[in-house]
């Protein structure tokens, strides 16, 4: 495989922990690819409710409202990032099949994160290992 600059630049910008990032990414799945009616729920209706509970009752929100918003807030939040790692994962897809890979295979589609994570990981250390090394000063 030839030496790539811009897959080069990419591996130095993005230096991360794959297999974790993959991890995250198989447990968000299993959270969001087929959502229960308590998910849906706690992001969608639950604000919906506390908002016209509110205007109903011309008060602001009380404890309890506040600690539903807090989770609401919590599962927004691992909405916007399974839909980030997700977004990751289709470069990394991208990338291992344009050099050649994926270099392993399952035969669960819910592990593909892992392949295409250790296919970034192979590309990583074979990048990284063609670098001169700097002289260490003896001791």
């Amino acid at each position: 495989m030839k030496s790539n600059p811009r897959l080069s630049k990419y591996l130095i910008s993005n230096a991360k922990n794959y297999f974790a990032e993959a991890e995250d990414f198989v447990t968000l799945t299993e959270k969001f690819l087929v959502p229960g009616r308590d998910v849906w729920f706690d992001m969608i209706l639950s604000p919906l409710i506390m908002v016209a509970m509110c205007i109903y009752t011309r008060s602001p929100p009380d404890i309890l409202s506040a600690m539903g918003t807090y989770k609401t807030i919590q599962i927004w939040l691992e909405w916007l990032k399974y839909k980030t790692v997700k977004a990751r994962l289709m470069e990394w897809k991208q990338i291992v099949d344009a050099s050649g890979g994926p270099f392993i295979s399952t035969n669960n589609p819910n592990y593909l994160a892992y392949v295409y994570a250790d296919g970034m990981q192979r590309l990583h250390n074979k990048t990284f290992s063609r670098l001169p090394s700097r002289p260490t000063s003896p001791q």
